[in-house]
């Protein structure tokens, strides 16, 4: 039995953001009933710290256009003492199976799958629920996320100007420089995380905050959130006003009902219920929800990443390795 290694630099070479803002809008609508099925993300906590190893498995099921099925798991280490290194927060890797025989048929770096497909989701919830015409995007944070969502949101909408704001000023400025030569827009940073939220037509938020630092009372109408660094049940980073104001739209629901740390504190407080959370962007992408209805709407997708992504993406990688010739196949 062969297996085929595709390690970071082939990731990144080989799912660009384009294509895989394509297979988000189809791995969005996969969840649902007779369609994919994916657990909820499990984790151990590793002792003494913040560190934890957390398991996706999943399974899509063949498609009318003639998909095959897919079959695989994702397993990633998440160690934030790590943030600023060459490692990252997130480590690990997608463990691809045949979907007929169980034969495992590649193994594919995860660190880079989870941060293209992260931000690639994200401009496909941009792209179903924020206004046409915006045109200054707000990030909070300037770590990996923080630069693909740049570059993801820039493919679904013509933003001349994106602020940054984050705890250091030294590395704001820094990342600031940097996306500005990348990218070739107005990159400036945020004096404050409210002058930041005044200008911007969408927000994205990227950070490791354990609390809440996006309040809802400076929402203003006509703004899209993107609410995306957090992942476990006990942190948020925008509050529950936020949370109340906005039109809520989740990846999947059975994930965000037991790991969405900013809808699960306004519905434990009795600010919200279940019925808050008006669908997923699949729903909303097959006409089973309503998103936008008009300019003064605030809407927000709060993303915690689903397996389908990393399943889509994995393959997509291996069968353009294959293609091309690239990546390590050894004998298993």
């Amino acid at each position: 039995m062969s297996l085929r290694l595709i390690n970071a630099h082939e990731v990144n070479r080989l799912l660009p953001m384009s294509a895989c803002i394509g297979l988000m809008r189809k791995a969005m609508r996969y969840p649902g009933p007779g369609g994919a099925l994916q657990p909820i993300r499990t984790a151990l906590k590793v002792p003494e710290g913040r560190n934890l190893l957390g398991m996706m498995p999943g399974f899509i099921p063949g498609q009318a256009d003639g998909t095959a099925a897919q079959l695989g798991i994702k397993v990633v280490t998440v160690f934030p003492g790590n943030f600023g290194t060459e490692l990252g927060s997130h480590q690990g890797m997608v463990l691809m199976f045949d979907a007929l025989t169980g034969r495992p048929v590649g193994i594919v770096e995860a660190r880079e799958i989870t941060a293209i497909r992260t931000a690639a989701a994200s401009a496909v919830a941009t792209d179903a629920l924020a206004r046409s015409d915006v045109s200054v995007m707000a990030v909070f944070g300037y770590g990996e996320q923080a630069t693909v969502h740049i570059e993801a949101l820039l493919k679904v909408r013509a933003f001349r100007t994106v602020l940054v704001w984050g705890r250091d000023a030294v590395r704001v400025h820094a990342f600031c420089t940097a996306s500005r030569a990348r990218f070739g827009v107005a990159v400036e940073p945020a004096a404050t995380i409210e002058s930041a939220m005044e200008r911007a037509d969408v927000l994205c938020t990227t950070t490791a905050a354990p609390e809440p630092y996006l309040l809802g009372r400076w929402l203003h109408a006509g703004q899209h959130l993107n609410v995306v660094g957090s992942s476990i049940p006990t942190t948020a980073e925008v509050d529950s006003e936020a949370v109340l104001r906005s039109r809520f739209y989740v990846d999947f629901l059975d994930s965000a009902l037991a790991l969405a740390g900013e809808f699960r504190r306004a519905r434990d407080a009795g600010i919200v219920t279940d019925a808050h959370i008006l669908g997923s962007i699949g729903d909303v992408l097959g006409g089973r929800a309503v998103g936008r209805r008009d300019a003064n709407d605030i809407t927000m997708f709060k993303s915690l990443g689903m397996v389908c992504e990393d399943l889509v993406s994995a393959r997509f990688v291996l069968e353009e390795a294959e293609r091309l010739g690239v990546g390590q196949v050894v004998e298993f």
